[in-house]
C-alpha cells in the first residue's frame, strides 16, 4: 500500500522554490483535488479548484495522482494571473484618496467600486485600506481564520476611546473579548430572548401612550422616539435601570444619549482629520472628553445601584447579572473596568442600531403601502394587538415582517463597513494578493446595493428574502449583523424587539411621510435617517382576519403549552388494536429505569393491555431473532419498543452491553429486514459536557432503523447538565400525543401525556413501612449493619496537596487506600492505570441530625419497607433501594440524597402528601413540577434559592408534617461518584491513590460542600494509623477508552488541568517503573495547567523528579501567575510546542510508533484542546478544512489514539 509522502508545492514561476515552496503530505487515497486543496491552502490562495492546474518543472500538466506522487516539486498554475497591484485611484501626497471619498465615504466607495471593480486599494491620510464588495471575496475576509481577523482599526479606534474593551471594540485574539463573549452568550440564548418578550411589549405599550398625544398634523422626528424606546428597552431589560425616557412626550433627552450621539458623530470626524488635531485645546475636544466621562459616570451609577441591591448576586436576572457574576471554568470573571466597557457597548449597540432600523422600516412602509398592507394582514392574522402583550410565539409567526426587516437592513445597514485585518498573505478571488498587515474594509452598503447581487437595488422588495430567493444567493451577500464569532451577539434580541414594536405600533397607528426622499446622515457612525419627520394617525384600515387564518383558529384549540400538547381530535378508546408495548432501560444510576417506569405507568393508564418493562439485555425478542444475512419478507410479532438508556463515555451502560453486542453482530449481517415488525422510539440520557454525549442512544436509533425496525417517534435527548427531568417531560408529552393519535385513543380523566402531571392518587403514594420493636434483636442487629453496601476500603493516608494561606483556601486531597478487599477487574492486576474507583459517599452526621430534627424522626429507630412498596415507588427513591431492616440514621446517612436540589418528582410527592394539611404549600410545589399555562417554568429559579432538602425544610416548615414513609418515597438515593485512580498497580498492587478536589460552593453567603469530595476530605487517619476509617467502593473499568497502549514504546501526549492530572500520575508511575526494569518505553509529554506554581501545582516534586530521570517532558501553564504569562492555559502551551506534539503524533520515520493523546479535565478544557488539535492538523497540512480536521480527529479517536476522560 502506498505510504504518505512529502511533496514540495510552489506557485508557477516562483523565483526561489527553497524560500517560496511549502511541504504538504500526500496521504493514502489522495486525489488530484486533495493535492490542489492542500497546495492552495499552503500557498494561501482561495481560487476555485477548477481554476487550479498542477504542473511539473517543465510546465506539463499533471492530471493523474500517481504522476503527482512521482514529483519532487509540483507547481500551481492559476487561471487568474496573480496580481500584486490592487486597482485603485491615484494617490495624492499626504491626503492619499481623501478627495475621492469625501465628504460621504460610503458614496465615495460606491463610486470607486463602479470604476475599479470589486476590490479597491485606497489611502486616507497615510492609512492604507483595501475595500471589497463581492461576496466571493467577502466570504474569505469575514471568516475568522489564519488569514483574517478583527483588529480595531479605522474609525473603530475612535469609538474604542469611549467603548474601551467592549465586545465591539476589542480584537478577536484579546483575552478580554474571548472571556466576555463566552460569559455573555447565555444571556442571548433563545430561552433568554423569549423571557424578555413581556417587558418588550410593556415598553412598547408605554411608548404608544406617548405617541397618542400627538395630533395627526404634528410632524414628529420618529427617530427620536424610536431611540427613546430602544434605549429604555436595553436599560430595563439588560440592566434593570430606567432612564425615564417614556414618562411623557416632553421628557428631555437623557444626557447619556446626547453624549453618546456626540461621540459617535465626532468619531467619524476624528478619524478623518489629522491625529494632532485631537490634542488641541479646542471646544470640540473638550466636549468630546466631557461626553466620554459623562457616559462612564452614568454606567458607574448603574453598576453601583445593582451592587447595592438585593439582586447583586443574581446572575440570571439580566445581562448585568451575567456581567457581575458569571465565571468560566477557571473561575475567571469580568473586571469592574471591563464591565463598565461592556455596559457602555451594550447601551450603544443595544439601542442605536435597532432605533435606526425601526425608523427606516416605518419610512419604507409609508412609501410602499402595498407592502404595509401585507404586513397588517399578517399582524391581524397572528392576533397581535396594541393593547395586549404579544407572546413570543405570535412574534415568531410574523414571517413576512421578518422579510421586511431583512430588506430594511439591506437598504439601510446600521453599520456600513466591517473592518478586518489580514494576518497572512493570501490570494483572493480575482487573483489579487492581499499582503499581511493590510486593513480590509467590507463595504456592506455597497455590497447590499450591488446590482449583480440585488437587481434594481433601490427598490424596497421584501420578497428578496423569501426562503427560495435567499437560497439563490451567497449567505455572505447580506451581513448587517456580521457573521461567525464576531457576529452581533444581540441579533435575536434586536429582531424580536423590532417585530414587537412594529406589530404593536402598526396595529394602533398609521405613519405617513410626504417629504422628499430621505438619506442617511454621512457624519454619523451608524446609518441614521436625516430629517425624517412623520405624522402619526389613528389606524382605521385594519383588515379582517383572513379566511386561511380564521379556518386555522376554528380548527385548533387553545394553543398548547410547550410541555403539554393536546390531541386535536381524540377518538374513542379501543378504536385500533393496541400492540404489546415494551419499555427497555439501560441505566448507570437508576434514572433511565425510573423514566421507563413512568412511561410504563402511563401506558397502563392509556389502556395498553400488554406492557413489559425490563433491562435492555433481558429483552426476550433478542433471543428470538436469528442472526443471518438472508433478506426475508417475514416479520417479527408487532411490538412497540421504547428504549430509555444512558451512556458512559460513549459506551453502553452495564445493563445494555449484551444489547450493544447484538446490534453490532446484526449490523455485520447486512440484513435490512431483520427487525421488520418492530416500531421503536429512543430517549437518551447524557451530559453535554462530554464529547460522547448521546453517542450510544444515537447508535441504537440508527442501527434499529438500518435493521428494518420502524422509527415510531423522533429520539429524545436529556441533558443532565441542565434540567433533564423537564426535557423528559417534554419528550413524553410529544411522544404520547403522537402515540395516542396514531392508535386512536383519547386522554381519560386522571391521565396525562406528561408523567409529572399524572392525576392518579396512587402515583405518589408514600412507602409502606413497619417499625420494629427493640425486642427483635436479630432485626435490630441487621439494621445496624444495613449501610448500602460493604465498607471494603481502608484509608491509609489523607494529605493536603495545595499550599493554603490567606490568599488560597482551596483544597485538593491526596488519599491513599487499601483496596486489597475489592474484586479485581483484570487477571493478574486489580486494576489498570486509567481505571476508576467508584466511591459511595455518605452524608455528614450534622446534616443527618438536622434533617431528622426537622422531620421529627427518631434516628435510632428501626424500620422495614413493605415489599409491596417496590411495585410502585420510583427506582430512584430511597424506598426502592433499602432492602431489609434499617435504622433511620443509616437510611439518612447511606441512602438519602440530601445534597442535590429538590427534584420535580420530590416536589410532586410533597405536593400530593400536603394537599390536605398545607394546601397553599402544596399548590406552590405542584406549580413547580412543570411550566405553567403561560409556559413559564419557575423551577430553575426555585432551586437556585432552595438548593438542598435542608433549604426546603427551612423555607417551608410545613413539610415537617410529612411522615417517614412519604420521605422515603420522595427522596432520591445517593449516587456513586467516580474518581480516576492516581497510581499504577505495578507500583502499588494492593493500593489505590485518589486526587480529590474538595468542592465548597458559596451561594448567597452560604456554604454548600460537595457530597463526595467533602466526605473523602473528612476521612482522616490518626497518626498511628490504628483507627483507619473505611468506606464503600468498587473498581470500575475505563473499558479501554482511557487505558495505556498495549505497546509500551508508544509515546504519550498527556493534557490535564487541576485534578485531571490524576490518571497521568498513574501513567507516569507505570512508565517510570518499566524504565527501572530496563524496558524500552515511549517518550512522554505532559501539558499541565493550574493557577499558580506556589499554590496548586500538585505532585510537583514527583513530576520534576520524573522529568529529571527522563520519564517525561513537562510543559506547565499557570493561569493566575503574576505577571500574567502569555501562555495561560494548556492549549496555549500545545500551540507553542506544536512541532514537538506533531513530531510524536505524526512521525516522519515510518518505523516510529505514533503517539497516543490523552486529555483529562472539564468539558471546556476538552473542547479547547480538541480545537487546538484541529488547528494543528490544518497547520501541518494534514487536512485542509475545519470539517476535514474534525474527521481526522475522529479517526484518531476511533483508533484509540485520541482519548478523553471528561467531567461536567
Amino acid at each position: 500500500m502506498a505510504q504518505s509522502i512529502p511533496l514540495i508545492v510552489a506557485l508557477k514561476n516562483a523565483s526561489n522554490v527553497a524560500e517560496e515552496g511549502h511541504i504538504i503530505q500526500v496521504g493514502n487515497g489522495a486525489s488530484i483535488d486533495t493535492v490542489k486543496s492542500l497546495a492552495a491552502e499552503k500557498l494561501a490562495t482561495s481560487a476555485p479548484l477548477a481554476d487550479i492546474t498542477l504542473e511539473d518543472a517543465c510546465g506539463n500538466r499533471l492530471t493523474e495522482i500517481d504522476a503527482v506522487r512521482s514529483q519532487q516539486v509540483v507547481y500551481l498554475s492559476l487561471k487568474e494571473q496573480i496580481k500584486d497591484v490592487i486597482p485603485g485611484p491615484r494617490k495624492l501626497p499626504y491626503v492619499g484618496n481623501l478627495y475621492d471619498l469625501a465628504p460621504d465615504f460610503t458614496a465615495g466607495w460606491m463610486r470607486l467600486f463602479k470604476t475599479y471593480g470589486p476590490i479597491v486599494d485606497v489611502s486616507i491620510i497615510g492609512k492604507r485600506v483595501i475595500g471589497v464588495n463581492d461576496p466571493a471575496i467577502v466570504e474569505l475576509v469575514v471568516k475568522e481564520s489564519e488569514y483574517f481577523t478583527k483588529k480595531i482599526t479605522s474609525a473603530l479606534v475612535e469609538i474604542k476611546e469611549f467603548a474601551g474593551q467592549g465586545l465591539f471594540t476589542t480584537d478577536t485574539d484579546d483575552e478580554d473579548w474571548v472571556l466576555a463573549h463566552k460569559l455573555l452568550m447565555p444571556a442571548f440564548s433563545p430561552r433568554a430572548i423569549k423571557a424578555y418578550q413581556h417587558e418588550m411589549g410593556k415598553i412598547t405599550e408605554q411608548t404608544i401612550g406617548i405617541l397618542e398625544q400627538y395630533s395627526p398634523e404634528e410632524k414628529v422626528e420618529i427617530l427620536d422616539w424610536a431611540t427613546n424606546l430602544t434605549f429604555e428597552t436595553i436599560g430595563r431589560i439588560g440592566f434593570g435601570y430606567s432612564f425615564n425616557l417614556l414618562e411623557n412626550r416632553d421628557a428631555p433627552a437623557h444626557p447619556f444619549i446626547q453624549a453618546m450621539s456626540y461621540c459617535l458623530k465626532h468619531s467619524i470626524t476624528r478619524f478623518q482629520q489629522a491625529q494632532f488635531m485631537k490634542l488641541l485645546p479646542i471646544e470640540a475636544n473638550r466636549r468630546y472628553d466631557q461626553s466620554v466621562q459623562l457616559m462612564r459616570d452614568v454606567v458607574a451609577e448603574v453598576i453601583q445601584e445593582r451592587k447595592k441591591s438585593s439582586d447583586a448576586n443574581d446572575m440570571h436576572k439580566d445581562l448585568l447579572g451575567f456581567m457581575l457574576n458569571a465565571r468560566d471554568d477557571n473561575d475567571h470573571g469580568l473586571s469592574d473596568e471591563n464591565i463598565r466597557d461592556q455596559v457602555v457597548t451594550f447601551l450603544i449597540a443595544g439601542h442605536d442600531t435597532t432605533a435606526n432600523t425601526l425608523a427606516w422600516t416605518l419610512y419604507e412602509f409609508a412609501r410602499n403601502p402595498e407592502i404595509e398592507a401585507k404586513v397588517l394582514q399578517e399582524i391581524v392574522d397572528s392576533g397581535i394587538r396594541h393593547d395586549t402583550m404579544p407572546t413570543s410565539e405570535q412574534i415568531s409567526s410574523l414571517k413576512y415582517l421578518h422579510q421586511c426587516l431583512k430588506e430594511t437592513l439591506r437598504m439601510h445597514p446600521p453599520v456600513r463597513n466591517l473592518n478586518k485585518y489580514c494576518q497572512k498573505d493570501c490570494i483572493v478571488p480575482g487573483g489579487y494578493r492581499i499582503k499581511a498587515g493590510s486593513a480590509v474594509s467590507v463595504n456592506l452598503y455597497s455590497m447590499h446595493y450591488n446590482d449583480k447581487i440585488y437587481p434594481d437595488p433601490e427598490r424596497y422588495d421584501p420578497n428578496r428574502f423569501s426562503p427560495e430567493e435567499e437560497q439563490k444567493r451567497s449567505r455572505f451577500a447580506w451581513l448587517p449583523f456580521s457573521t461567525g464569532p464576531r457576529a452581533c451577539i444581540g441579533m435575536a434580541f434586536a429582531l424580536q424587539e423590532a417585530k414587537t414594536v412594529l406589530s404593536m405600533f402598526l396595529h394602533k397607528f398609521k405613519f405617513k411621510y410626504d417629504g422628499p426622499p430621505v438619506r442617511y446622515d454621512p457624519k454619523q457612525a451608524t446609518t441614521k435617517p436625516l430629517d425624517l419627520f412623520m405624522t402619526i394617525h389613528p389606524r382605521t384600515d385594519l383588515p379582517e382576519v383572513s379566511s386561511k387564518a380564521a379556518n386555522m383558529k376554528a380548527n385548533s384549540k387553545k394553543s398548547p403549552e410547550k410541555g403539554l400538547p393536546e390531541l386535536a381530535e381524540p377518538t374513542k378508546m379501543g378504536s385500533t388494536e393496541l400492540p404489546p408495548i415494551t419499555f427497555l432501560f439501560g441505566t448507570q444510576t437508576g434514572t433511565a429505569q425510573d423514566y421507563a417506569s413512568q412511561l410504563a405507568g402511563q401506558a397502563k393508564r392509556f389502556g395498553f393491555p400488554t406492557i413489559t418493562m425490563c433491562e435492555m439485555d433481558r429483552w426476550n425478542t433478542l433471543q428470538s431473532i436469528k442472526l443471518n444475512n438472508s433478506q426475508s419478507d417475514s416479520k417479527l410479532p408487532t411490538e412497540l419498543v421504547v428504549i430509555c438508556t444512558a451512556t458512559y463515555n460513549g459506551q453502553p451502560p452495564d445493563s445494555g452491553e449484551h444489547f450493544d453486542k447484538f446490534l453490532d453482530k446484526a449490523k455485520e449481517t447486512g440484513n435490512s429486514t431483520l427487525m421488520n415488525g418492530i416500531k421503536y422510539a429512543v430517549f437518551g440520557l447524557g451530559n453535554k459536557q462530554w464529547r460522547t454525549y448521546q453517542r450510544y442512544p444515537m447508535k441504537i436509533d440508527a442501527y434499529l432503523e438500518d435493521l428494518g425496525a420502524e422509527r415510531f417517534f423522533t429520539a429524545g435527548q436529556g441533558n443532565a447538565d441542565e434540567d433533564m427531568d423537564a426535557e423528559f417531560n417534554d419528550w413524553c408529552a410529544h411522544f404520547w400525543t403522537h402515540a395516542l393519535s396514531y392508535f386512536g385513543l383519547a386522554i381519560t380523566q386522571g391521565s396525562s401525556v406528561v408523567p409529572s402531571a399524572s392525576g392518579k392518587p396512587g402515583d405518589r403514594l408514600p412507602a409502606k413501612i413497619h417499625y420494629i420493636a427493640p425486642s427483635d434483636k436479630e432485626k435490630w442487629s441487621i439494621a445496624g449493619h444495613n449501610m448500602n453496601g460493604e465498607h471494603n476500603v481502608k484509608v491509609l493516608a489523607n494529605i493536603e496537596l495545595q499550599h493554603q494561606d490567606e490568599h488560597n483556601k482551596r483544597s485538593t486531597r491526596h488519599i491513599e487506600l487499601d483496596v486489597s478487599s475489592l474484586t479485581p477487574l483484570h487477571e493478574g492486576r486489580p486494576y489498570q492505570a486509567g481505571d476508576h474507583l467508584e466511591v459511595m459517599p455518605q452524608n455528614s452526621a450534622e446534616t443527618v441530625e438536622a434533617i431528622a430534627l426537622g422531620f421529627g424522626l427518631v434516628l435510632d429507630s428501626v424500620f422495614e419497607v413493605d415489599p409491596e412498596t417496590y411495585e410502585y415507588v420510583s427506582p430512584r427513591s430511597m424506598a426502592a433501594a433499602i432492602k431489609g431492616p434499617c435504622t433511620v440514621r443509616n437510611a439518612l446517612t447511606y441512602y438519602a440524597d440530601l445534597s442535590s436540589p429538590p427534584s420535580r418528582r420530590l416536589l410532586g410527592h410533597f405536593a400530593s402528601q400536603l394537599r390536605k394539611a398545607a394546601p397553599e404549600t402544596a399548590d406552590v410545589f405542584d406549580r413547580l413540577t412543570m411550566p405553567d399555562a403561560n409556559n413559564v417554568d419557575r423551577y430553575p429559579e426555585f432551586i437556585n434559592q432552595h438548593r438542598t432538602l435542608l433549604d426546603l425544610q427551612k423555607a417551608y416548615p410545613q413539610v415537617k408534617q410529612l411522615d417517614f414513609g412519604q420521605l422515603l418515597a420522595a427522596v432520591g438515593v445517593i449516587q456513586p461518584r467516580r474518581y480516576s485512580i492516581a497510581c499504577s498497580p505495578l507500583e502499588h498492587p494492593d493500593k489505590a491513590h485518589l486526587t480529590v478536589g474538595v468542592v465548597d460552593d458559596v451561594v448567597h453567603g452560604k456554604h454548600y460542600p460537595g457530597l463526595a469530595s467533602s466526605f473523602l476530605a473528612r476521612m482522616q487517619t490518626d497518626q498511628g494509623g490504628e483507627h483507619a476509617p473505611v468506606f464503600r467502593a468498587q473498581f470500575k473499568s475505563s473499558k479501554s477508552s482511557f487505558a495505556l497502549p498495549a505497546d509500551i514504546r508508544t509515546p504519550l501526549i498527556m493534557i490535564a488541568a487541576g485534578t485531571g492530572l490524576s490518571p497521568f500520575r498513574g501513567f507516569l508511575q507505570e512508565r517510570a517503573y518499566q524504565r527501572k526494569q530496563g524496558q524500552d518505553v515511549g517518550e512522554c509529554l505532559l501539558f499541565f495547567g493550574c493557577r499558580r506554581a506556589d499554590q496548586d501545582y500538585i505532585y510537583r516534586q514527583e513530576l520534576e523528579q520524573w522529568a529529571k530521570e527522563g520519564v517525561v517532558t513537562i510543559h506547565n501553564a499557570f493561569s493566575r501567575a503574576l505577571p500574567t504569562p502569555p501562555r495561560k492555559y494548556v492549549q496555549h502551551q500545545i500551540l507553542a510546542k506544536a512541532a514537538d506534539v506533531w513530531r510524536l503524533l505524526v512521525p516522519n520515520d515510518a518505523m516510529q510508533t505514533p503517539a497516543s493523546v490523552y486529555v483529562c479535565g472539564s468539558g471546556a478544557l476538552s473542547r479547547d484542546v480538541r480545537s487546538t488539535f484541529c488547528t494543528l492538523s490544518k497547520s501541518f497540512a494534514t487536512v485542509e478544512t475545519d470539517e476535514e480536521a474534525d474527521q481526522y480527529l475522529q479517526r484518531l479517536m476511533d483508533e484509540n489514539r485520541y482519548n478523553e476522560d471528561v467531567w461536567g
